[in-house]
């Protein structure tokens, strides 16, 4: 129970499920997985010390709250380990893992043109874990996931406003990197695959600073 929780958990916050400054309480979360009190504390312990969560002087667990400084180290450290993943996977993807990326591209496209923010951000996880699951590396992999976690409020912070971005001329942009990778599997360029999954970090971010910095300029105006 106490691993059910602490995943159950774990796998919400890095698919962006909770918006920043989020806080739990030991007994809703009790409620929720129909469990004692224990195994939600410890979750919560353990996704403190993991930076998912922090825990406030009165010991309530809270999403951290985002910050423009956070999200830089958060994408300079994503680019250098997920890029380095990605370059020792390019040469192990098979026929079969083209085409099940190319599926999951489709479908990233068509959720993209539905509007929807949701399969959009399930898929593009998706579509970055088939690549570094196969580099075979358990420690990159536990890193990887890690950096995700903590980027879990970025994520949602981004979803919740990509309804009004997917209206506008941004909305096939979104995909771009994703196929650049892909073609870069097929013509065996690694260095080109790290650079292109490199760069799609690179962008996420810097929309996301981009709508930080708009959004803080509105309220000083206010």
């Amino acid at each position: 129970m106490h691993d059910l929780v602490y995943e159950q958990l774990r796998d919400a916050l890095m698919s962006g499920a909770f918006e920043a400054r989020k806080t739990f309480t030991i007994a809703s979360l009790s409620e929720r997985f129909h469990t004692s009190h224990m195994p939600v504390r410890e979750a919560l312990r353990r996704l403190a010390s993991e930076n998912a969560l922090s825990i406030s002087a009165a010991g309530t667990a809270y999403v951290p709250a985002i910050t423009a400084p956070e999200l830089r180290d958060i994408t300079l450290a994503r680019m250098i380990v997920e890029g380095a993943t990605a370059r020792i996977a390019g040469p192990r993807l098979t026929e079969a893992d083209i085409a099940a990326l190319e599926q999951i591209l489709e479908h990233h496209r068509a959720s993209a043109s539905a509007g929807n923010n949701t399969e959009m951000t399930a898929a593009n996880r998706a579509f970055h874990f088939h690549i570094y699951r196969a580099a075979g590396s358990a420690v990159l992999m536990s890193q990887i996931e890690n950096l995700w976690l903590r980027s879990g409020p970025y994520v949602r912070f981004l979803s919740d406003r990509m309804s009004e971005l997917l209206k506008t001329e941004r909305r096939s942009g979104f995909t771009d990197q994703h196929a650049a990778m892909i073609d870069a599997i097929k013509s065996g360029d690694w260095d080109a695959l790290g650079v292109a999954c490199e760069a799609d970090i690179r962008a996420s971010q810097d929309l996301l600073l981009e709508i930080l910095a708009t959004e803080d300029g509105a309220r000083d105006a206010s």
